[in-house]
């Protein structure tokens, strides 16, 4: 990284000085609330030299990533503010979320993930010990355009590459969370996210959920796969709405009798933590495997890695002519717009998903209606040539 002491002329006569930071095609500023006097002025030499000494010591600091906060604005707040380094915060927060049982595991995930990027974002700008109290509103917004034109996620398959537009969203508003807590705590006076214009916030995108109709699923039940144990779990999940987490822990004992017939029973979904109780009907046993003796522990379904599956469905995808981007997840998708088309009411079909919130089933049943108003279009679309007396 280069860092440069630059100055800005201001309308006094002075000038500002600030440092200019520059590295991997990238540069920022960072003004120091030091200032140069006309060379008139009385004991200019004086003051300038000690200015440009305490600039060159900041600079210094700053190449050996130490956040030196002195040399920041008077703040009568930010002084009675407990010295936290965000880092440490970050690790105490996320570990408080992993103990509280009312988090579920992926809500965990998400939080980790999120502080991982915070974390590149203080070592991209070498501020290592960056404190809480100095996030500010320009923190903010170039910690959102490293989120969005500069981190990449290495863990994804292939090339490494960029966070998509909903993982921003989802990240921004796990930020706004901390930083809410943060002030709650005290170790921040206030969220300095609200400061923000719409423009600089990451809007939230709207889902589009790819499902499949009865004809396409019909069509993939038909079409040859690689991977026969894939086939049978996607589609029991279509006739069941479970998720790949589920399915893929799913094992026997969770399979039950009950008076009206065989049911599968999940305590806890990996994802909510929800219980749900969600009766088979033909179609679902259908995919079921044969138990051939299985101990009530043996997992019903041994399929592969989530990634290894989604490659096996495309394919079948394709052998089926079905256009769309086929996942693992698009199983859940036709469970609830099939459920929903076939007269069940956004209640039951929100539990049988295990939603917590009646709006994420909303999204299905606005598919349906669509789907309804097209209907409805095409008979108007027959009788349009036809006169009718």
């Amino acid at each position: 990284m280069k860092i440069t002491i630059r100055t800005r002329t201001l309308k006094t006569g002075g000038r500002s000085i600030y440092l200019d930071f520059y590295e991997k095609g990238k540069r920022w500023n960072e003004y120091l609330n030091l200032f140069l006097v006309p060379d008139d002025a009385p004991d200019a030499r004086r003051l300038n030299e000690a200015a440009m000494a305490k600039a060159n010591e900041i600079k210094s600091k700053r190449m050996l990533g130490i956040d030196g906060d002195e040399t920041e604005a008077d703040n009568g707040n930010l002084k009675q503010l407990p010295k936290r380094i965000l880092a440490d915060w970050l690790d105490s927060h996320t570990e408080g979320i992993r103990r509280n049982p009312s988090y579920s595991p992926a809500t965990y995930r998400n939080y980790r993930s999120c502080v991982n990027i915070i974390k590149e974002y203080l070592k991209y700008r070498r501020r290592p010990r960056f404190l809480m109290s100095k996030i500010d509103k320009k923190f903010i917004v170039g910690l959102l355009d490293f989120m969005k034109n500069t981190y990449k996620n290495t863990k994804s398959s292939g090339n490494p590459k960029g966070l998509s537009l909903h993982t921003l969203h989802l990240h921004q508003s796990t930020l706004v969370r901390m930083l809410n807590a943060a002030a709650k705590e005290g170790v921040m006076d206030r969220n300095p996210f609200y400061a923000l214009g719409r423009h600089e916030r990451f809007a939230k995108q709207q889902s589009e959920r790819d499902y499949l109709t009865k004809e396409e699923l019909l069509a993939l039940a038909e079409a040859p796969t690689t991977n026969e144990t894939t086939k049978r779990a996607f589609l029991f999940c279509c006739f069941t709405g479970l998720r790949y987490s589920d399915v893929s822990t799913l094992v026997w004992r969770d399979i039950k009798q009950v008076d009206s017939g065989l049911v599968v029973s999940i305590c806890a979904m990996r994802k909510t933590g929800k219980q749900v109780t969600i009766p088979l009907n033909q179609s679902a046993l259908k995919w079921l495997p044969d138990r051939n003796g299985c101990k009530p522990g043996q997992k019903v379904f041994d399929i592969t890695c989530l990634s290894a599956c989604d490659r096996c469905l495309k394919k079948m995808a394709a052998a089926a002519g079905i256009e769309k981007n086929v996942s693992f997840h698009t199983s859940r998708h036709a469970f609830a717009v099939l459920a929903l088309a076939a007269g069940g009411d956004l209640y039951t079909v929100g539990k049988l998903l295990g939603h917590t919130d009646i709006h994420s089933t909303q999204v299905y049943a606005d598919v349906v209606m669509e789907t309804k108003i097209g209907a409805v279009s095409r008979i108007s679309e027959f009788f349009s040539d036809q006169s009718i007396k």
